[in-house]
C-alpha cells in the first residue's frame, strides 16, 4: 500500500508538477529570454551600425561585435543587446523592439521605456522613430 501511495505521489509531481509550481499566491514571474530566430548575413548589419537622432532629442548608436552579437546604447550610456528576429527587426532582453526601414535610414523602437539609459523613462508602450 506504501509503495501504491509513494508511487501515485511520484506521477503527480511528474504529470501535474507544473500545476504546483506555481499558483494565484506565488509572487514569482516568469521572464523568457528572447530567442533570436534569425541569423544575419556577415555584413547585413552594416545597414543598421550607425548613430539615430531620436524624435526625443537622444542618441541611439548601433554596432555589431563578432558575426552575431549586436549591441546600442542610448545617450552614450550603458550598452545592451540586440536578439535578430527577422531581417531588419530586433529585440531586446527587456521586451523593446527595434526594426529598421528603408534600408537603414530609419528606426522605430517601440516599448522605448524599457530600454537602459542614463535617465529614467516614465510611460508605458512609448514609440520612438529616430533617422540618421
Amino acid at each position: 500500500m506504501k509503495k501504491l501511495i509513494m508511487l501515485s505521489a511520484v506521477a503527480a509531481l511528474v504529470l501535474g508538477g507544473s500545476a504546483y509550481a506555481s499558483g494565484p499566491d506565488d509572487p514569482s514571474v516568469q521572464i523568457k529570454a528572447p530567442v533570436a530566430g534569425y541569423k544575419l548575413a556577415p555584413s547585413e548589419f552594416n545597414d543598421f551600425a550607425y548613430s539615430y537622432s531620436l524624435s526625443n532629442g537622444d542618441r541611439i548608436k548601433f554596432t555589431q561585435s563578432g558575426l552575431q552579437r549586436f549591441w546600442a546604447s542610448v545617450k552614450n550610456g550603458e550598452r545592451f543587446e540586440l536578439y535578430a528576429i527577422q531581417p531588419g527587426v530586433f529585440t531586446t532582453a527587456a521586451g523593446a523592439r527595434i526594426e529598421f526601414k528603408d534600408d537603414g535610414e530609419t528606426v522605430v523602437i517601440d516599448n522605448y521605456e524599457k530600454l537602459p539609459m542614463p535617465v529614467a523613462m516614465t510611460g508605458v508602450h512609448v514609440r520612438m522613430i529616430a533617422s540618421r
